[in-house]
């Protein structure tokens, strides 16, 4: 593919390393020094110039298959996406945007623009499932399906279980999606076991994952969350908390900038108590004789989140959750026993990969700092594939763990004779094996 990248920070570079093995990339920003970077470490074409200038482009002499606009500014990413019409004829275009007010159906349509990525908001919904689960330490949604992702934390005194055991006791409602067992990342096959202190992955019903509670796979107890501590008023604390509210709990957000405290109490309309505080942690917990149930630090600094996450642990908060700004943090987070979701440039950054790569057959989504990979196909009237079935090629099997969702049950792929209408085939397995599987699930009768 030809591509174009607006925008040379962190989500850019990240995009463009991706990106360039096998595609024509082409990255451009005013920032001489990140040009710089760019240049010196990566094998694509790196211009500095202005992205909302048409002449910045003159080297473009083909036809452009995919556009991404990521700068930090709405504007100039719309303008980006505008001007890049007059150019070259553009096949795809993918834009972050910071305020949401802009993805518009009839804006989107005007600039021709196929997908919109607004990084604080999505990085909020995981905690409205962490508030319906307290015990999963993360979750995950996906199209097609109400299943979701969640990781727990194996405790200690954890005595082994084979998987498979685990899944016939749950009547084919669970898989077990991916193990990391002493920072190593794999996906177990249902011989495989469990063992204490392992993170696992568990893709299952609500139903199924309510039943996955404290006692032999949760560490800790987590009661019922009603009181929240967020520390950080950027966005993402405000969208945070504007999904904590739908979920009727009780916020506090503290930050030390006066400006951002105004402005959260402004978009918030007073529902939320936010303060402007200097002090650490203890100064800020326990006031009015309410300990919070849950603290969420919500910096883009990760240094600073995890320093605040382990102060609140030595204060006895029992769900303690880290926002994870720079994948170079997050396998330490996850070593330091801390409960991770990914902040804004993180969650651009693989939002655009998995749109990029997801095409209207296959969706793909990754977890465990993007080590494990999910991809799904349904089964639509359309597609070909009700009542016939292609058997799963023998160089896959140990590729990755392969299914088939058939309303709540989730069966190894085989066991079933036929697809039907709205089956979901789904794969698990390592990144690093996507391309194979992807291959194989893209088949066509």
């Amino acid at each position: 593919m030809n591509v174009i990248i607006a925008g040379a920070g962190k989500v850019g570079y990240l995009i463009a390393k991706h990106l360039m093995v096998n595609n024509d990339v082409m990255v451009i920003d005013k920032n001489a020094d990140a040009i710089k970077q760019i240049q010196e470490n990566l094998d694509v074409l790196a211009i500095c110039g202005d992205t909302e200038n048409q002449y910045t482009y003159e080297s473009v002499h083909s036809d452009v298959d995919l556009f991404i606009a990521v700068t930090d500014s709405d504007e100039v990413n719309l303008i980006a996406a505008l001007i890049i019409d007059k150019i070259a004829k553009v096949g795809k275009k993918i834009i972050r945007l910071k305020n949401g007010f802009f993805d518009d159906p009839l804006i989107k349509e005007r600039l021709g623009i196929s997908d919109c990525v607004i990084p604080s908001f999505e990085a909020a919904q995981p905690f409205k499932y962490l508030i319906d689960f307290p015990h999963a330490r993360n979750v995950k949604s996906f199209e097609y399906t109400k299943a979701l992702l969640i990781s727990l934390r194996i405790p200690e005194d954890f005595q082994t279980m084979v998987i498979k055991s685990l899944i016939n006791d749950m009547n084919n409602k669970l898989v077990v999606a991916g193990i990391e067992r002493n920072g190593t990342f794999s996906v177990p096959e249902d011989i495989d076991i469990l063992e204490a202190n392992d993170l696992v992955y568990f893709y299952a019903y609500p139903s199924a994952i309510k039943e996955l509670k404290f006692g032999t796979f949760c560490a800790e107890e987590t009661n019922e969350i009603r009181n929240c501590l967020i520390f950080g008023a950027d966005n993402l604390g405000i969208e945070i908390a504007k999904v904590l509210l739908k979920k009727d709990i009780n916020i506090q957000i503290l930050d030390k900038d006066l400006k951002k405290c105004e402005k959260a109490n402004l978009i918030l309309k007073n529902k939320v108590t936010v303060i402007k505080s200097t002090y650490g942690l203890d100064h800020s917990i326990g006031k009015d004789g309410v300990m919070p149930d849950m603290f969420i630090v919500a910096s883009p600094n990760d240094e600073y989140n995890i320093a605040k996450c382990m102060e609140a642990k030595d204060n006895n908060i029992k769900k303690v959750v880290a926002i994870n700004n720079d994948i170079a943090y997050s396998k330490l987070m996850r070593n330091l026993n801390l409960e991770v979701v990914r902040g804004e440039k993180i969650n651009a950054y693989y939002s655009i990969l998995e749109k990029i790569e997801s095409s209207n057959i296959v969706i793909k989504r990754q977890y465990c700092g993007g080590e494990g990979l999910i991809m799904f196909r349904k089964v639509f009237s359309s597609s070909g594939l009700v009542d016939k079935f292609i058997p799963l090629p023998s160089k896959l099997q140990s590729k990755g763990m392969f299914f088939i969702q058939r309303e709540q049950q989730i069966f190894p792929y085989g066991k079933i004779d036929i697809f039907k209408k709205n089956d979901i085939i789904i794969s698990f397995s390592k990144s690093e094996n996507a391309e194979q599987i992807s291959k194989w699930l893209h088949f066509n009768l």
